[in-house]
């Protein structure tokens, strides 16, 4: 059997028209434009690619990675890279292309991964869809507070969507941390693997403390429960991009450290 060389590649896309990354049945996903791309590409006729997850609908990436065989009898570098862009669309863009071990795995080497979340205050024509709005002022110091609770190796059952079927709710949370921004708040979460919904779900019970709704002291509780209903609403798809992804076999590209320094997609301010 011929062992084929394994590549990832490292895309950013603007999840707006698509039904998330996962392949859907008569609706457009980030997945089926790739492989598409990739069949034209390297002319063959079926190529598989393996995401390191999924998004959900309108869900952004700024950092993504995937992983597929390619041929064997020519290496694929940058003049592939600058092809597969070309056929593209404008919503998606290959960032790199890294040269991997033959069993490296895209959703399952990962260590790692990093999500933020965007808020701005004021109705912004270039932020729709990139962002979302949210007009009311929130208290950062309270959020803080309440996210301090997140972090840690725990069971995260209320932030997951209802009817999910992970074996295992428990997820290692290393950071999760809200700043102001010159248009708004910025949150940043980093833990080893997340479940659907979570960021938004802990985002939406964020917002209620930190427009006072509630004490900081209700994380916890939400926490414990260990039930969705005692969450928050779920925000908006809209200002939610997975914004890193690491394993231990590809250089990193963004500094680590303060959650300011999380490559940022969208410009904080405008001259």
């Amino acid at each position: 059997m011929e062992i084929k060389p394994r590549y990832f590649l490292e895309i950013a896309y603007d999840g707006t028209p698509f039904r998330g990354w996962q392949i859907q049945p008569n609706a457009p996903s980030v997945q089926a434009e790739v492989e598409r791309a990739l069949r034209f590409a390297l002319h063959q006729e079926k190529v598989v690619v393996v995401g390191c997850g999924r998004t959900d609908t309108g869900v952004h990436a700024s950092k993504y990675f995937l992983h597929f065989d390619g041929p064997s009898d020519k290496p694929l570098g940058d003049r592939f890279l600058h092809s597969l862009n070309g056929i593209l669309p404008e919503s998606i863009a290959v960032k790199r292309i890294i040269s991997a071990a033959d069993d490296a795995h895209a959703r399952f080497g990962a260590t790692e991964r990093g999500y933020i979340y965007r808020i701005h205050r004021h109705k912004d024509p270039f932020l729709t869809n990139r962002s979302h709005l949210l007009k009311p002022p929130l208290l950062v110091d309270a959020m803080n507070e309440a996210c301090a609770c997140l972090i840690g190796k725990q069971d995260f059952t209320s932030f997951q969507r209802t009817g999910s079927d992970n074996r295992t709710a428990i997820c290692d949370v290393r950071l999760a941390h809200w700043e102001s921004t010159p248009i708004g708040y910025q949150f940043t979460i980093r833990a080893d693997r997340f479940l659907r919904n979570m960021v938004r779900a802990i985002v939406g019970t964020c917002v209620n403390i930190g427009r006072g709704l509630q004490p900081p002291s209700h994380m916890q509780v939400v926490l414990d429960a260990r039930d969705r209903g005692m969450a928050g609403r779920s925000a908006s798809a809209r200002g939610l991009y997975l914004a890193d992804v690491v394993y231990p076999f590809i250089p990193r590209t963004v500094p680590e450290g303060s959650p300011s320094e999380v490559h940022d997609p969208i410009p904080q301010e405008r001259p």
